[in-house]
């Protein structure tokens, strides 16, 4: 702004998201009349705004943002509308029934759900239950990710890329039936 340059999107992936988060939730609530991310409760809100790529790699600092991204997305996913329309199965929860509804609008994106699914593995795995080296879905979320002890910071922010690509492509084919979009 100083210089006289304005910008219409955050430039980080962190703020980016955040931004296109709340842009595609309102532009999913009017092509469908629901929103596909759940508003947050007060007592999660948090989870929102203290959303940020970590500064370090630490462990820590890192499951707290996965932890954060997860709740506001995966958890969040409004089950009840995304089940109106589609044949389930008795136990099939979010993401299985995200790829359902996706499915019965002519879109499949199988590498979309891998990433879901590995990072609420990743969750599981390493933040809401106790980390075992012989948890199978842990395991193969770590090495999707690549994830290393130096390396939480680059991969923080290429799981905050994921999802803007993932807003991007869901508008796309979704809400703008394939034409492309000015972002």
């Amino acid at each position: 702004m100083v210089l006289g340059k304005f910008v219409d999107y955050p430039e980080t992936p962190d703020l980016l998201f955040k931004a296109r988060y709340k842009e595609f939730n309102e532009k999913w609530e009017k092509k469908f009349g629901w929103k596909l991310y759940k508003p947050l409760s007060l007592q999660d809100e948090h989870n929102f705004t203290s959303l940020h790529i970590p500064t370090t790699n630490n462990i820590k600092a890192f499951c707290e943002q996965i932890l954060s991204i997860v709740k506001i997305t995966i958890d969040s996913l409004n089950e009840k509308e995304i089940a109106r329309g589609v044949t389930l199965e008795s136990n099939e929860k979010g993401i299985s029934k995200f790829e359902k509804f996706l499915k019965s609008k002519d879109c499949d994106f199988p590498d979309m759900i891998k990433f879901l699914r590995n990072l609420q593995d990743l969750r599981s795995g390493l933040v809401a239950h106790r980390f075992s080296k012989s948890n199978k879905s842990a395991k193969r979320a770590i090495q999707y990710f690549d994830i290393k002890e130096d390396n939480l910071i680059e991969v923080a922010n290429d799981i905050f890329i994921k999802f803007i690509h993932t807003f991007n492509t869901l508008e796309t084919r979704l809400l703008y039936n394939g034409e492309p979009i000015m972002i």
